[in-house]
Order: C-alpha cells, then structure tokens, then sequence
C-alpha cells in the first residue's frame, strides 16, 4: 500500500508544474479577453447560442457564473444559458493540458462538447422563441455583469480599485508622487496575487483531488489487476455516459477534476467524459439556483441538462463504437 501512495504522489507531483503553468495562462487568459468582455452584449441576438457556446469553451468557469445571474435577471433565454453550461469544462482543459499524454484527447471532448452546446442552444431557442420575445429584458442603463475568474476574483474590480481610490484633483507635487508610489505597490499587488497567488492555491486545490483519483485508481489496479478494470470498463462503456452525469452534476470542481482525470488515463470513455463535463458547469448551476427564484424553470434546466448530457455522452460511445474504437 505504501507503494501506491508514493506512486500516486509522484505521478502528483509530476503533473503540478505544468498545471500551474496552464493556470498561469488561463490568468493571463482571463486578463486580456475574458476579462474585457461584457457579457450583456456578447450573450444578445441571434447568435448568442453560438457565442455562449463558445465563450464556454474557454478554459474558466466565469461565463457559466454570469450566465446564471443574466438568466435570472431575464436578459438572456434559456437556449443561451443551456449552450454556455454545456460548453463549460471547468477544471477539465488545464488538467489533460498538464499531461502531454492526455493533452491529445482534449480536442475531440471540446469539439463534441461545442457541437451539443450548439444544438441544444439553438433547439431550445427555437421552441422557446416567443417566450423569450416575450420575457426577455434589456440591461438597465448602467446595469453590468463582468466576468468573474475560476478563482473567484473579480478581474474588473480588482483592476479598477485602486484607481477610484485615488484622484489627480488638486493634489501638490509630494501627494502626487506619494499617491502614484501607492498605485505602483498596488499594481504590483495585483500581478502578484493574479499570476503567482491564485494560480499557487489553484494548482495545489486541484493537485489535491487529482492525488485522490490517483489513489482511488491505485488501490483499484493493486486488488483487480489493471487488465480486468480495462475489461469491466469496456463491458460497461454504455452505461459509463450515465455514471458519469451523475458525477458531473455535483455542484464542486472535485466531480470535473475526477471526470478529466480519469479521461485523461483512459479509465473513463469519451462518451462518459462528454456527458459528465456537458452537465458539469462550475458553479453556473449553484448560482442559478441562488439567483433565479424561479424554482420550477431551475428544475427544468436541471433535468434538461442531465437528460441531454447523457444522451450526447450515449451518442458519442455509440459512434466511437461503430468507428472501431
């Protein structure tokens, strides 16, 4: 046993890194686009499925939070709400990006997660147009929802803080350059907190989980052999979409850091990583049931969401299955 631990701690190790690289980039990611988009204009018209799908993609999980809030505020429709949470990975992207061995399955998950995004955003529209038509609001002049990061921080506030702090006004010569030293330790603040800070805890939260699944795997392998997991897991490959719904549907980034990682070594299908990720949002769907007092409408996108996770999950190991693979 002791032998297992230490495995799965290395193979931990190994991996955090180039996760805390990917988190790196997924900050800077955050910074300079997601960051600057307003959401309430993106997720509008008729491409906002298409939009909200893509914006899902993206690896962070802010789009999901703020789509929830637009849904309850009745700004965007639910077709629009459905194709960004479908879309959303959450932990998934950075962590088969970490492992040069799983990097490779990530591009065939994000493009049939990207096509059942468009699907039942579009289908969802269309059967719900006039109730949209008629529901739907404009933002409020001065209403906005900015783009919160994986992390939580607000990469609007925290960027525009300091400057509402401080004014130029009438200041003298020694306030002046006593204020623009302070804006400078602030600055400095912000990119150590935003590239160095939140990345550290980030990687170590998920390094934590991943430590886990390895675990979990190991003692696994150790009592049935790794031959008989792979044969039971090929007898099961049909039922795996399911299992995997279920899994995806708990509210905590421990479901998504679990569904990648085992993707990522192979243990878990396509079509099982499909159906747990499309239903696994963040924390769009805790946020929607904070938000939206609509309790009926909240089940509805549950159930939605569950039904069609695991019928594009079923769908995707049924052509994997016919291709050969």
């Amino acid at each position: 046993m002791l032998e297992i631990l230490a495995d799965a701690v290395l193979d931990t190790l190994k991996l955090m890194p180039l996760l805390f690289a990917a988190n790196v980039l997924i900050e800077l990611l955050e910074h300079t686009v997601v960051g600057k988009i307003r959401a309430e204009k993106a997720l509008k018209g008729g491409f906002a499925p298409l939009i909200g799908a893509g914006v899902g993609l993206l690896p962070q999980c802010g789009f999901s939070v703020v789509a929830a809030k637009m849904y309850s505020s009745r700004h965007i429709g639910m077709g629009t709400l459905l194709a960004v949470f479908v879309a959303t990975s959450d932990e998934a992207i950075p962590i088969l990006l970490s492992s040069p061995t799983s990097a490779a399955r990530l591009l065939p998950l994000l493009a049939v997660k990207f096509l059942g995004a468009l699907i039942i955003g579009y289908s969802v529209s269309i059967v719900l147009s006039r109730r949209d038509k008629k529901n739907i609001v404009d933002t409020a002049e001065g209403e906005s929802f900015h783009v919160v990061g994986c992390h939580g921080h607000s990469l609007v506030d925290e960027e525009n803080k300091h400057k509402l702090e401080h004014t130029q006004g009438d200041e003298s010569v020694a306030q002046r350059e006593e204020n623009e030293a302070a804006r400078k330790k602030t600055n400095r603040k912000i990119l150590l907190d935003r590239f160095l800070w939140h990345p550290l805890v980030h990687t170590l939260t998920v390094s934590l989980y991943i430590l886990a699944v390895n675990l979990l795997l190991g003692v696994v392998i150790f009592f049935i052999t790794e031959e008989r997991l792979a044969s039971f897991m090929s007898s099961v490959r049909f039922l795996q979409p399911l299992v995997a719904t279920v899994i995806g549907l708990i509210p905590n980034c421990a479901s998504s850091v679990a569904i990648a990682e085992l993707y990522g070594v192979g243990t878990l299908s396509l079509g099982g990583a499909v159906a747990g990720l499309s239903v696994n949002a963040g924390l769009g769907l805790a946020v929607l049931f904070k938000e939206n007092r609509r309790m009926k409408e909240n089940f509805m996108i549950l159930a939605l969401l569950a039904v069609f996770g695991a019928a594009l999950g079923t769908a995707t190991e049924a052509v994997v299955f016919a291709l050969g693979f």
